[in-house]
């Protein structure tokens, strides 16, 4: 869909420089000394998150039962702030059955451990600036 989907700005002024939707590389970047992470939406406004002890972000995909397609439906930015996670959800994909449209953002206030899909715990955190 669109390249550079999110930026991290680390605490000593370096940026780290995501990838696409299906290599979005969040595994790549250094896990910690996050200052913000900025996530480009699909029309080119960004998401900014700053201020959080923790970081994470992850795609979200849905796989078709008829045809067995797999289609990347909302993007995850993720902020922590002791127990709690507070999911930024970018809606990726809409149509006439979805009531949430392209661009679309839905905040949420999730336990540590059962912010995923499905309320599971995610992978990938990566720690911000210590206080």
């Amino acid at each position: 869909m669109y390249d550079q989907i999110y930026k991290v700005t680390f605490e000593d002024g370096e940026d780290f420089i995501g990838g696409n939707l299906q290599f979005p590389g969040w595994n790549k970047c250094v896990s910690e000394g996050i200052k913000s992470l900025e996530i480009t939406l699909p029309y080119g406004e960004k998401l900014i998150l700053s201020g959080y002890e923790k970081y994470n972000l992850f795609i979200g995909a849905v796989k078709s039962l008829s045809d067995g397609r797999t289609t990347i439906s909302h993007m995850f930015g993720l902020g922590c702030i002791g127990p709690e996670v507070t999911s930024y959800r970018i809606t990726l994909v809409s149509s006439e059955q979805n009531k949430y449209r392209l661009g679309d953002i839905t905040v949420r206030k999730f336990p540590f451990g059962k912010e995923g899909i499905g309320r599971t715990s995610t992978t990938g955190w990566k720690l911000g600036i210590s206080k």
